[in-house]
């Protein structure tokens, strides 16, 4: 053998050592059969969430602190994007306090793709050092494409979303605690209701077309023995209304539905993104940012038109933070391969999440580290599971880490797209299995 195919069959022989050292087949082990599902479910099977008896008649706050930060820093949404150049609407996180006089909740939203990391990490440890009862908090976020990012410290973070900003993630900690012992100070007695109205006309399944989908507005209202109201809002459509060219802050359309919510019924809202793993907006005409003020205009409206029931002002409140046990991660490269776990923890820290259960009265609210989708909760029946429970159910995504999107397992197998192909981080039968974990949850 002469010396050129000797060196070649080295370099080949290298090359190939490199390859199987960063990937691997994806692993189709059927779900009953992984270790980590079994351990999961023996966990909820035996899971008593806290429970708080109400000692005193329900009160509640609300607030809002500007995350829009003062110099220009990286966008996040869609792809790697340039800083910002200007703001078209301010940026801001949003909180719901309510005490039942055993403990206090908090629900907080940002306006931002996702509840980042390293700010979940950072407000726990300073709600640790502040607060001699600490409050529960449940994290949302409004799903805009048009926020900022710098504030997932990775690898992977930092080449799509940008170089990490610890002061920015740091002084934003900082306005929550300072707005959550505020509203501590400044709740008041207020009646709770459920409510939910259809809005089908302006969702659908992006995924698979025809295919079923979540098109309700839901959630609950606040009113205060001084007249004043407050939203919490739901909706499953993806706020991806601005294009990715453009170098504007935005909301998007829930930031131009809570100002609508505002204007014109006087109300506090919040909005946190629902169900938006396969969803997204439709049936409107216009483009741009005409196209987020008039949905904002359009679902304002429907919430006018909504039914409330199960109002109370003295509820019962259960919580808890639900680790998630998984598997090896597994982000593919190709229908069969995928990064290896230790090549994927390096570039994106180790696969972790919670299910956030947070049940006021008869309303159960649960907080998924993914982009959930509403299909699941059609195909699944999960309201109706709820309903039999005599409870109302309310899914919400992006609580605070994340694990990709989490869809109709049947997708994995036969669709080509980015949500199930890239952005799917954990492999087959996640569907199922987050659909059974919620589902034991509402049986509890």
């Amino acid at each position: 053998m002469n010396r050129w195919l000797k060196g070649l069959l080295i370099v080949i022989a290298a090359f190939a050592i490199i390859m199987f050292s960063l990937v691997a087949p994806i692993d189709r082990t059927p779900l009953k059969e992984q270790g980590f599902h079994y351990n999961m479910m023996s966990v909820l099977d035996t899971l008593k969430p806290a429970s708080y008896k109400p000692t005193k008649k329900l009160k509640s706050g609300w607030g809002k602190v500007s995350i829009t930060p003062d110099n220009p820093m990286p966008m996040a949404g869609y792809t790697m994007r340039p800083a910002f150049e200007n703001v078209h609407d301010s940026l801001y996180a949003r909180l719901v306090g309510i005490n039942n006089g055993s403990r206090s909740f908090y629900l907080i939203s940002v306006d931002l793709l996702l509840f980042p990391p390293a700010l979940k990490e950072k407000l726990n440890e300073l709600i640790s050092k502040d607060f001699r009862i600490k409050p529960f908090l449940y994290f949302s976020a409004t799903h805009t494409h048009n926020g900022i990012g710098g504030w997932h410290d990775s690898v992977a973070g930092e080449l799509v979303l940008g170089s990490y900003e610890e002061e920015w993630v740091n002084e934003i900690a900082a306005k929550l605690i300072s707005e959550i012992k505020s509203i501590e100070q400044s709740m008041k007695p207020s009646h709770l209701s459920y409510w939910q109205v259809d809005a089908h006309e302006y969702a659908e399944n992006r995924l698979v077309k025809g295919a079923p989908y979540d098109g309700w507005l839901r959630g609950f209202k606040l009113i205060r023995n001084d007249s004043s109201t407050a939203h919490l809002i739901t909706y499953s459509a993806h706020a991806t209304s601005i294009s990715k060219k453009s170098k504007q802050l935005s909301g998007d359309y829930p930031s131009a539905l809570l100002e609508a919510l505002q204007e014109k019924s006087n109300s506090f809202g919040i909005f946190m993104a629902g169900m938006v793993g396969s969803h997204r907006l439709t049936g409107l005409s216009e483009t741009e940012f005409e196209l987020v003020a008039k949905a904002g205009d359009v679902l304002q409206e429907k919430i006018s038109m909504a039914t409330e029931r199960s109002q109370t002002d003295s509820v019962v409140i259960k919580a808890s933070h639900i680790p998630i046990q998984f598997g090896p991660s597994q982000l593919r490269i190709s229908k069969d391969w995928k990064l290896r776990n230790w090549v994927f923890s390096s570039l994106l820290n180790p696969m972790q999440g919670e299910l956030t259960y947070l049940e006021i009265g008869n309303i159960i609210l649960i907080g998924t580290p993914c982009d959930f989708s509403g299909e699941l909760f059609v195909t699944k029946k999960l309201s109706e599971l709820a309903a039999a429970n005599n409870k109302e159910l309310i899914i919400t995504s992006f609580n605070g880490d994340y694990a990709g999107y989490i869809t109709e397992d049947e997708h994995y197998e036969t669709i080509r797209k980015e949500e199930v192909m890239t952005l799917n981080w954990v492999g087959p039968y996640y569907g199922t299995y987050f659909t059974e974990m919620i589902s034991a949850l509402l049986k509890k």
